[in-house]
């Protein structure tokens, strides 16, 4: 069995022992709801009528595959998409400015940033206004890519159901896994060495 495919196996596994371990405890210790419950608009009440808007939805999202495209702005307002990284490993860190679980990762995932040339860090802030994410980012002083899913669209196409949550991408654009929940730098960086003992 190569080793590629092996750490797909072995991340494919953190994956799904995370969702079935989200999805028992319900939220448990480690992740956030998704979008906080006075945070919901009653805009978005009286538009759907109460109906589910996933309902007709089918992600194309698959371990071992092409990882979905996506084009945000970034805080700049310049535009940026995941295929501008390939050839470095792209960690997709899906996360909000009210999540305490997101603060405490934050500084981690700046340490992975800076200390690993051939890896990105791409946070999606997600349903939150630009002044706010800029103001959270100032203050930590965190300088990796930071990019707005105003409409939450982008979550939705990744199955994001709590924050924070990260996947992994390789140099190739191939999703290899992800990890519901906040992780340590430890953990990261377990992570990150796999895949480059998989290329």
């Amino acid at each position: 069995m190569n080793k590629k495919i092996l750490s797909i196996i072995i991340l494919a596994v953190v994956l799904v022992g995370g969702l079935y371990y989200f999805t028992m405890v319900k939220g448990g210790e480690t992740t956030e709801e998704l979008v906080p419950e006075n945070n919901v608009s009653e805009e978005t009440n009286s538009e759907t009528n109460g109906e589910d808007i996933t309902e007709d939805f089918v992600p194309d999202i698959s371990i071992g595959e092409e990882a979905p495209n996506f084009t945000l702005k970034n805080l700049d307002g310049e535009e940026v998409s995941l295929t501008d990284y390939r050839g470095k490993i792209v960690l997709i860190n899906f996360w909000a400015t009210w999540c305490k679980y997101c603060d405490i990762e934050m500084p981690d995932l700046q340490k992975l940033d800076k200390e690993n040339e051939d890896l990105v860090v791409l946070a999606v802030d997600v349903m939150e206004k630009k002044s706010l994410v800029e103001e959270y980012i100032a203050e930590g002083g965190y300088d990796f890519q930071v990019v707005l899913d105003e409409d939450g669209d982008i979550a939705k196409l990744y199955l994001v159901s709590a924050f924070p949550t990260s996947y992994f991408v390789d140099k190739d654009g191939i999703l290899l896994g992800g990890v519901p929940g906040m992780m340590t730098y430890a953990q990261m960086s377990q992570i990150v060495e796999g895949i480059r003992d998989g290329e």
